[in-house]
């Protein structure tokens, strides 16, 4: 089981790579700034992912090609010099909202130059509707948009999502505030994204007449991703993959692989369900528990590989998965040791199950 993390992109990620396996990094450098040429008098986007400024990186339509980027330059390192191939030797991908595209061109689906473009055209109007939507409160606006995430013990998190939907359905907010479950992320975590006040009310609420207390993190997000503010994406992201050569069914070294749909919680079924539902991804909740419960409960997988620029998948899946911590290989891309350390680990484990 294969599945790229979602996570930030920090300026200079890349260096240390670069500077490693510098055959490896520098063709795919020139491949990125060759797909996504920058605008006249912007920097290219290998230089902002290098030296920056963060404000730039971060940007939305910055970061999302980054991110799927930086998974990808440590899955070809994998590959080139580690003669590692979690393609050939894994038989499910699965990625977190934005990781969903890393992983179809992990899995051969999607070619890299078009999920460049893809992602980077997906960024650019999710900004836009940003934007559009956070119209100030001294303007008559619904003000500020973002994301929150709520936390609960196990046992009360079906409860939390009810309450919840209730009060979506409530028709308490105001008709220019929007909300949504963005994510479903464990057994104890889901994701809350739109505008601020409608999450904070929905807080509020929940806490005084739902009987849930919940732990409330705010979100460090440009966007407000899989709310109905984001709805003018889905037809774009389905224009252009209507135009996209789509590799299906999904193969690599003649055995079939299958990608898990953040949507449906299973796998892609064939080529015109993953164009409807990958577009949809942009406003649909990312079900993201559900499709570990079934890739570990239904499919039985009981090797997890995550590559990526942080932590943030591989401790959701560590927290949901039985055995825990003893199955799952993460892989950052901070250095050179990372990566040497994690396959280490990632070949013994092979070797314990050949033993087995």
């Amino acid at each position: 089981m294969f599945f790229p993390g979602q996570g930030s992109q920090k300026v200079g990620m890349l260096a240390p790579l670069l500077e490693s396996f510098r055959h490896i990094v520098t063709p795919m450098l020139e491949q990125l700034d060759h797909t996504l040429p920058p605008a006249d008098g912007q920097p290219k986007l290998s230089t902002v992912i290098a030296q920056g400024p963060a404000g730039t990186l971060t940007a939305t339509e910055n970061a999302q090609p980054a991110i799927m980027f930086t998974s990808l330059v440590i899955l070809r390192i994998l590959e080139k010099e580690f003669g590692l191939s979690p393609r050939l030797q894994t038989d499910f991908f699965l990625g977190h909202s934005l990781g969903e595209f890393t992983a179809l061109v992990a899995a051969g689906v999607l070619k890299l130059e078009d999920a460049l473009l893809l992602v980077r055209k997906r960024g650019e109007v999710m900004r836009d509707c940003a934007i559009r939507a956070s119209v100030p409160e001294m303007e008559g606006g619904p003000g500020e948009t973002g994301m929150r995430a709520l936390i609960v013990e196990k046992q009360f998190l079906p409860g939390l999502i009810r309450s919840v939907n209730e009060f979506m359905a409530s028709e308490t907010l105001p008709n220019d505030e929007f909300l949504s479950i963005a994510n479903i992320n464990s057994s104890d975590q889901i994701v809350l994204s739109g505008h601020l006040k409608a999450i904070n009310a929905a807080i509020c609420h929940i806490r005084k007449f739902a009987g849930h207390d919940p732990r409330s993190l705010p979100l460090r997000v440009s966007a407000p991703f899989h709310s109905m503010i984001m709805a003018p994406a889905v037809p774009v992201v389905r224009k252009m993959l209507d135009g996209m050569d789509i590799n299906w069914p999904p193969q690599q070294g003649g055995d079939a692989k299958a990608v898990v749909c953040n949507v449906t919680a299973r796998v892609y079924e064939s080529k015109e369900r993953l164009r409807e539902l990958l577009s949809k991804q942009c406003t649909a909740t990312v079900r993201w528990a559900d499709s570990v419960n079934y890739l570990d409960y239904e499919e039985g997988v009981t090797r997890w590989i995550a590559i990526g620029p942080s932590k943030v998948a591989k401790n959701l899946v560590r927290r949901e998965i039985r055995g825990g911590e003893d199955r799952i290989v993460g892989i950052e891309g901070h250095n050179a040791r990372n990566i040497e350390e994690a396959v280490k680990l990632l070949r013994k484990m092979e070797e314990r199950e050949k033993e087995d």
